[in-house]
């Protein structure tokens, strides 16, 4: 993945392609390196910006979509298409709520208005100090192996996957899911009016991502729903999905 990196004064993204700008924003992994299958064909039609989410806590949302807004002035763009998955969607929501006029179209991935198995959220919290040990790191990776197997994720791109997903440490992380805690948007879905695609995986063992894509296209102005019955939480990185397929055929 030939990608640019662009720093400024506080803050930085890679960076690839030309045309329409088209801003990414990941998931938890918050790193942006999980774009590498996806950017190379998408860079034929646009300027592909992945954009890392902070890595350094505290943050909150209010910085996070000041970041995305940056982009687009760095990169002189007056609007930009926004694809963001699981995480990446609640700020994707965040900034289509304060700066729609900014955005083209808003690509959501695996995401959600409110994170609806509250247990499992507890659950994870109360994990994740684990996670950062050697004998943490021993289950962390046999869960990625199996759990990733299971979808058909290759296993070069789940150890990708897993070095992407702890390189920003424990209290990043742990900030992450307590912004995703208190995050809830159910009911100003309404007031975002523009295109939305709502791309949902019928294999995702961490959030019901159907019936989020339904929930959401249900209250949004103007949406579209594509299922992906046989991925998983992460169809970015498969190596039988390309999202250009869809962006492209979108904007002919």
């Amino acid at each position: 993945m030939k990608l640019s990196n662009v720093q400024s004064s506080n803050m930085q993204y890679f960076k690839s392609g030309s045309g329409p700008l088209l801003i990414y924003l990941p998931g938890m992994e918050g790193t942006g390196k999980l774009f590498y299958r996806q950017e190379p064909s998408l860079g034929r039609a646009y300027t592909v910006v992945s954009l890392p989410s902070r890595s350094v806590a505290p943050f909150d949302y209010e910085q996070l979509k000041d970041d995305v807004l940056s982009v687009l002035e760095m990169e002189h763009a007056e609007k930009a298409t926004i694809v963001a998955e699981s995480f990446g969607g609640t700020v994707a929501l965040q900034f289509a709520l304060f700066h729609q006029n900014r955005i083209e179209r808003l690509v959501l991935i695996n995401t959600f208005p409110y994170f609806r198995r509250r247990f499992r959220l507890f659950f994870g919290s109360l994990l994740l100090p684990l996670t950062f040990f050697k004998l943490g790191n021993t289950v962390r990776e046999f869960f990625y192996q199996t759990a990733m197997g299971m979808e058909g994720i290759s296993r070069e791109d789940i150890n990708r996957l897993q070095e992407c997903s702890f390189s920003h440490g424990y209290q990043t992380s742990r900030q992450r899911m307590l912004l995703i805690k208190n995050f809830d948007v159910r009911k100003r879905l309404q007031e975002i009016t523009v295109p939305v695609t709502i791309i949902a995986s019928g294999r995702d063992k961490l959030i019901p991502s159907i019936r989020e894509a339904r929930f959401m296209a249900s209250r949004l102005t103007d949406a579209r729903i594509i299922q992906l019955p046989e991925h998983g939480h992460t169809p970015l990185v498969s190596r039988d999905f390309l999202l250009s397929s869809v962006l492209i055929g979108e904007s002919t």
